[in-house]
C-alpha cells in the first residue's frame, strides 16, 4: 500500500503549506509492526525530512503499540530540538517540547507506548499492573515538567474508554483491563491519541482521535479519514476546528450478490478498489476471487455470507475430534460454504470413510 500511503502524505504535506501548520502531530502508530520494510522507512523519513526542509511546521511523533520504540526513537538526539520531538520509549523525566506563538507558551508533551514492565523499569514501580498504571506515571512525569504559564497539549497512545474500535486493532493488554480513564488527562487543554483507526472523541471534544489516514478493515469501508486541525487560543479553548477528509486513491468496499452478478457487474465497471466479495450463491462456487479478479484486481476476499460472520466472530476452531472425521469434515463443509452437508454428500462421505483402509508399506 506504499502508493496508497504516498497518496495520503502528500495531501498531509498540502495542508500544511495551505493552512500554515504550525505543528504536526503524529500520535503513533508510525509503522504496522516493530521490523517495518525498508521501503515503509524511507516512505515516511522522507516525508518527515520534506515538512522539515519545506515548511516552518514543528514535528511531534509517538511510537504506537505497533512500533519498535527503540528503533524510532534511535536517533532523536541528533534531530533539531526546537522543531522536532520524536519519542519512542518511555523515560521517567518527559521532557515538553515548547513552543511560542502569539498567545504565549505551548508544551507539548509526547507519550509513547509502553508496555508494563518496560514501564515498572522505566519508573522503577513494580506495583505497575495495567495500561492505566502506565499512562498515569506518564502524565505524571509530563506534569512535573510543565511550566505552570503554559499551555498544554499531551499526545498518546492508549484505548481510552468509551472509544468504538475496529478489527484490526492489536489489543494493548492480556489479562488486564485494556482501557484507560479520560480522566487521567485533567489539566490538558488538549489531547491528542492514536490507536483507534476511526476518528472520534473520548468523552471530551478536547480528547480526540484522528483515526488512521486509511482503511485498514472492511468494517471500516465506510468511514471517513481525516486529519484534525484547530487552533489553541490564549485560554487553551479549540477555535477552527476542522476535520480535512483524505480522498484515498483505492476506497475499501464491499460488494454482494450472487457470483455471476457480481462478475456482469465487475465487467461494466472494473475497478482497483480493494474488494471484498460477498457471496450469496446456495451450493457449491469454483474460486470465486479468481473469478473476479481480472476486473477487480485488488480483491482480497471472497466470503459467503454465513462465513463472514464467522471471520467476524473469529470463531475459526474446530470442536470435532480427529476420531470422528464425519464431524470433522462437516465443520470444514460448514465453514467454507456456510451450511453442512446435505443427506446425500453425507451418505457419499459415510461410504467412502467405512470402506476398508488399505495400508501401503
Amino acid at each position: 500500500m506504499l502508493e496508497d500511503q504516498q497518496h495520503v502524505l502528500d495531501q498531509v504535506f498540502e495542508t500544511i503549506i495551505e493552512q500554515n501548520i504550525q505543528v504536526l502531530i503524529v500520535a503513533g502508530d508510525v509503522y504496522d509492526k516493530p521490523s517495518p520494510s525498508e521501503a515503509s522507512v524511507a516512505l515516511f523519513s522522507s516525508f518527515v525530512e520534506r515538512v522539515y526542509l519545506e515548511t516552518a511546521a514543528a514535528i511531534i511523533i509517538i511510537a504506537g503499540n505497533h512500533d519498535s520504540g527503540q528503533r524510532l526513537g534511535a536517533f532523536t538526539k541528533l534531530y533539531d530540538r526546537k522543531r522536532i520531538l520524536i519519542r519512542g520509549t518511555l523515560e521517567i523525566e518527559e521532557k515538553p517540547l515548547i513552543l511560542e506563538d502569539d498567545h504565549g507558551p505551548v508544551a507539548f508533551s509526547a507519550l509513547p507506548y509502553g508496555e508494563i514492565f518496560a514501564a515498572r523499569r522505566a519508573f522503577e514501580d513494580e506495583s505497575i499492573r495495567s495500561p492505566e498504571d502506565v499512562l498515569r506515571h506518564e502524565v505524571g512525569a509530563a506534569q512535573a515538567l510543565r511550566p505552570k504559564d503554559a499551555r498544554w497539549v499531551i499526545i498518546a497512545h492508549a484505548f481510552v474508554t468509551g472509544g468504538l474500535p475496529s478489527e484490526t486493532e492489536r489489543k494493548l493488554s492480556v489479562g488486564t483491563v485494556e482501557t484507560v480513564s479520560n480522566s487521567l488527562f485533567k489539566g490538558a487543554d488538549y489531547v491528542a491519541l492514536g490507536h483507534l483507526h476511526r476518528p472520534q472523541t473520548a468523552g471530551h471534544e478536547t480528547i480526540r482521535y484522528s483515526g488512521s489516514p486509511l482503511a485498514f478493515g472492511f468494517d471500516e469501508a465506510d468511514t471517513i479519514k481525516t486529519m484534525t486541525v484547530f487552533d489553541l487560543d490564549a485560554d487553551g479553548s479549540l477555535q477552527n476546528f476542522q476535520e480535512i477528509a483524505f480522498e484515498p486513491l483505492r476506497k475499501v468496499r464491499e460488494v454482494r450478490g450472487l457470483l455471476a452478478d457480481l462478475i456482469l457487474e465487475a465487467e461494466k465497471a472494473p475497478s482497483d478498489d480493494y474488494i471484498s466479495a460477498i457471496l450469496l450463491d446456495q451450493g457449491a462456487v469454483v474460486e470465486p476471487a479468481a473469478q473476479l479478479r481480472p476486473h477487480y484486481p485488488n480483491i482480497l476476499q471472497a466470503l459467503r455470507e454465513k462465513r463472514r460472520e464467522l471471520v467476524h466472530a473469529s470463531a475459526g476452531r474446530a470442536s470435532s475430534k480427529l476420531d470422528d472425521p464425519m464431524g470433522v469434515i462437516s465443520e470444514f463443509v460448514d465453514f467454507v460454504r456456510g451450511e453442512k452437508p446435505n443427506e446425500a454428500e453425507t451418505k457419499i462421505v459415510t461410504q467412502l470413510i467405512d470402506q476398508p483402509t488399505q495400508e501401503i508399506i
